[in-house]
């Protein structure tokens, strides 16, 4: 007998990058839009650099 796989967390989607069409990109890690380059622009999106941020801060 096998136990089911849990069921996936649903996400919020990241709000959309408030900069120049040319500076947006997917994030590395959930694949949505952000501001990825050009001056103020992070490879994450901001619900993902927030996990990140998080994550530091419990190590």
């Amino acid at each position: 007998m096998s136990t089911p796989a849990p069921a996936p967390v649903a996400r919020p989607k990241p709000p959309l990058p408030e900069c120049a069409p040319s500076q947006v990109g997917p994030c590395s890690k959930c694949q949505q839009p952000c501001h990825r380059y050009g001056s103020g622009g992070n490879p994450l999106c901001v619900l993902c650099r927030r996990e990140l941020e998080e994550w530091q801060a419990g190590k």
